[in-house]
């Protein structure tokens, strides 16, 4: 069940600019449950459709509202608009659907689509959220020398989604989890849907009543697979889905559940050279594209076993610390590194925060700029570029209670 916030179809206007022979063919595999349940009058002709009724129907789902039509009603809705006519009508055109001679509304093509073939809207839909700001964990092959990448097949592809979807069924999510593919030049994204626990909101009916709205809301998790280092990098919320992503698809994908290293994962990233160079290490005049680079925040742990954690943030962090008389490198032996974030300034102005947290995680405020960010912090030593098959051994802090 998608999250269920309709912006066009629980809207008597754009109902009514809507084909309605498209409209009716669409709901047309959930007539049962609009005429028992919610005793709509289904018409004989579709141009005597009561919109108004309709409209109501759709805008008030309930615990009895089928799955399917909550997920229908989700993407034609969020796609009927002008924003993705033109992806959708190449899509479209791309799979040979006939559309039909006559010019098409964005409410009437989405349901064209979906009518001819859902896994287009679901694939546009999502799309639009691998651009978006996430911080992602990598995770190494326990292998320093990886696999060859191939897509899998119908088959695999079935299989991967069902044993998901098992997991987050489990897991009181819901089912209907999809992995959509998106092999690019030097890496493969990985989009999967999946729901999340039911939420039940209170809402302001249209008549100024008191009502309220159940639904699952919708996540998109991204995952990101670099065939030449072994390296998947994961955008989710939980330790769960992290480590049920990398036996899935170190299963399905390479034939090995352990294909991944998931506990002590394989160091990405290291914070030494903020030690080792100082303020130095945020030099950047050989990077193209890259102005300037200041440390604005910076965490550091003295002593471990009163999780004695301090936090620095400044325009400058280095400049804050000289004035009181302090460098990283003499403390070296008492601090450790726990995170930083950099203030990256584009040539032309523009500004991005980066967030690096060894062994394993970043995170970045959009996506296009990694390439400059990644060539930036490997020449200064802040990311390891190769996959050593090693790990930090974070057995210390274990036993001393604060890991």
């Amino acid at each position: 069940m998608a999250s269920f916030r309709l912006k066009r179809f629980a809207n008597v206007a754009v109902l009514k600019r809507t084909d309605p022979a498209l409209l009716m063919a669409f709901l047309t595999p959930f007539r049962e449950f609009l005429v028992d349940r919610r005793r709509l009058a289904w018409p004989d002709d579709p141009m005597d459709v009561d919109y108004t009724e309709l409209a109501e129907i759709l805008m008030s789902p309930a615990e009895d509202t089928p799955d399917e039509l909550l997920d229908a009603l989700y993407f034609v809705d969020n796609l009927a608009d002008g924003d993705c006519y033109d992806r959708l009508l190449e899509e479209a055109q791309e799979a040979g659907i006939d559309l039909g001679a006559n010019d098409l509304s964005p409410e009437d093509l989405a349901l064209r689509i979906w009518l001819a073939d859902r896994n287009i809207l679901e694939r546009v839909h999502a799309e639009q959220y691998r651009i978006r700001p996430k911080t992602f964990r990598s995770y190494f092959a326990y292998e320093a020398t990886p696999h060859e990448w191939e897509c899998p097949d119908a088959d695999l592809h079935k299989a991967l989604q069902d044993n998901l979807n098992l997991w987050f069924d489990f897991k009181r999510k819901g089912r209907g989890a999809r992995v959509f593919f998106f092999p690019k030049e030097d890496a493969v994204w990985m989009l999967v849907r999946h729901g999340q626990r039911i939420r039940r909101e209170g809402t302001v009916e249209s008549d100024g009543g008191s009502g309220s709205i159940f639904y699952r809301p919708e996540k998109f998790d991204v995952l990101v697979y670099y065939p030449n280092t072994g390296e998947l990098a994961i955008h989710a919320d939980t330790k769960g889905e992290r480590e049920i992503y990398c036996r899935l698809l170190g299963s399905y994908l390479f034939g090995d559940p352990e294909y991944f290293r998931f506990e002590y994962p394989i160091a990405k990233y290291t914070l030494e050279p903020l030690i080792d160079l100082g303020q130095d290490a945020m030099a950047c005049a050989d990077i193209d594209g890259i102005a300037f680079v200041h440390l604005s925040e910076l965490h550091m742990r003295h002593a471990a076993e009163q999780k004695d954690i301090e936090i620095r943030r400044a325009d400058n962090v280095f400049t804050a610390l000289a004035r009181q008389r302090r460098q990283l490198d003499e403390e070296r032996l008492a601090t450790r590194l726990l995170r930083a974030k950099f203030r990256i300034t584009f040539v032309g102005g523009r500004e991005r925060m980066v967030t690096i947290e060894p062994p394993n995680i970043a995170s970045f405020d959009r996506e296009t700029d990694t390439s400059m960010v990644y060539d930036w912090l490997a020449s200064r030593g802040f990311m390891l570029t190769e996959n050593t098959n090693e790990y930090e051994d974070h057995q210390s802090d274990i036993l001393l209670g604060v890991a």
